[in-house]
C-alpha cells in the first residue's frame, strides 16, 4: 500500500535501557500497512538515553503519548499501567528490541475480526543482534504448540503466547486488570483470560523479528534439556529454584483466574500443585492421565517434560546444574 490504512488500535510500548534497538523498532511501527491510531510509551527509569529518544517519538498519522517512571518497576507492572490507559477498540503489545514486519497489524486484526477471539498471537522469526536469522520459527525452535480457542489447561501447562505478538480486544481488559499478585509474565495472564472468554487465535506465521541479545526479559530457548540447562546457566539458577518458581507461577495464575470466577475453585491442577513434592511424586500417574486428557493437543514431548518437571522427587530439587 502507498498509504497505510488506519485502525482504532493502541500500541503499548514499555522501554528500559533500549537505546540500541529503538530506532529499528520505531521505524517498523511507522511502516505498518494498517497504522495504529495511538502509540503509548512508558519508560521504566532508563539511564542510557532511552527516555530522551522516546520523548520525541511519533508515529505517522497517529497520536503518541509518552510517560516516564522515576523508579524501575519491571516489565509486568509497566505493561499493566500502559494497558490501563487504553480506550481504543484494540490494543497491541510491543517490546523495545524487536522489529515488526510491515503487515503484522493488518494480518492480526483481520484474524481477530474473522475469528471473534479476544486475542491473537503469532509465531516469531528468531534473529541475532544484527537481525541475522537464528531460526525461522520460534514455535518450532521451542516445540511450542499454538493452541486455539478456550484452551485453558494447555496454556497453564505451557504458555504459547509471546507478548510482543499480541493484538487483543480492549473489552477483555476489564477481566485482565489489575494483574493478580505473583503473575510471572503479562502475556501468559492475557492468554489465559482470553482462553476463559472468547478464546485465543494463533496466526501461524512470523510477524516479528525477535531479537536475541543476551539482555532479553525472557528470550527464545531451544526445547529440551540442553535448552533448559543453558537458560539456568545464563541466570546462575539452581534447578530446584526453577522448579519451585514454575509451580508458584502456575498457582498465581490459577488463583487469579479463580478470584475472578474464570476457573472453578475445585480445579484439579490448583489442588495438585499445592501438594508437597513427595505427594506429587506418588500421585504422578493421576497427573499424567489428567494432563493427557485435558491438554493432549500439546503432544507427547511437551506432556512428558511437564510431567517430569512437575512430579520430580524432592531430592532432585536441591541439585545444581553443571556449568
Amino acid at each position: 500500500m502507498d498509504e497505510a490504512a488506519s485502525v482504532c488500535l493502541t500500541v503499548v510500548l514499555a522501554t528500559h535501557n533500549g537505546i540500541c534497538w529503538l530506532p529499528g523498532l520505531l521505524d517498523s511501527l511507522g511502516r505498518q500497512t494498517l497504522a495504529p491510531m495511538r502509540l503509548f510509551i512508558l519508560d521504566d527509569a532508563s539511564t542510557d538515553g532511552t527516555w530522551e529518544h522516546v520523548r520525541d517519538a511519533a508515529i505517522p498519522g497517529g497520536q503518541t503519548v509518552v510517560g516516564r517512571q522515576e523508579a524501575n518497576e519491571g516489565a509486568v507492572r509497566t505493561f499493566e499501567r500502559l494497558l490501563s490507559m487504553v480506550d481504543t477498540e484494540y490494543f497491541a503489545l510491543c517490546d523495545q528490541d524487536d522489529v515488526w514486519l510491515s503487515d503484522k497489524l493488518e494480518k492480526s486484526v483481520a484474524l481477530l475480526e474473522s475469528s471473534g477471539a479476544d486475542l491473537v498471537y503469532t509465531d516469531l522469526r528468531v534473529v541475532d543482534e544484527d537481525l541475522g536469522e537464528v531460526a525461522p520459527s520460534m514455535w518450532r525452535l521451542g516445540n511450542i504448540v499454538p493452541v486455539a480457542g478456550r484452551a485453558l489447561v494447555p496454556l497453564i501447562l505451557k504458555n504459547s503466547v509471546t507478548g510482543c505478538t499480541v493484538v487483543g480486544r480492549t473489552s477483555m481488559l476489564k477481566k485482565v486488570l489489575p494483574f493478580p499478585a505473583g503473575v510471572p509474565m503479562h502475556d501468559w495472564w492475557l492468554g489465559l483470560v482470553a482462553a476463559s472468554g472468547n478464546g485465543a487465535a494463533p496466526l501461524r506465521e512470523a510477524t516479528v523479528l525477535y531479537r536475541q541479545h543476551g539482555g532479553n526479559e525472557v528470550g527464545a530457548a531451544r526445547f529440551g534439556y540442553l535448552g533448559l540447562r543453558s537458560w539456568l546457566d545464563r541466570r546462575g539458577a539452581r534447578l530446584g529454584t526453577y522448579l519451585q518458581e514454575r509451580l508458584d507461577a502456575r498457582l498465581a495464575l490459577i488463583d487469579g483466574l479463580q478470584e475472578r470466577e474464570l476457573m472453578s475453585r475445585h480445579a484439579f491442577l490448583g489442588w495438585f500443585y499445592r501438594r508437597a513434592s513427595f505427594v506429587r511424586f506418588l500421585l504422578n500417574p493421576a497427573y499424567l492421565v489428567y494432563t493427557a486428557t485435558h491438554a493432549g493437543v500439546l503432544g507427547f514431548r511437551n506432556l512428558a517434560v511437564d510431567w517430569i518437571l512437575t512430579c520430580t522427587p524432592v531430592w532432585v530439587l536441591h541439585t545444581k546444574t553443571r556449568s
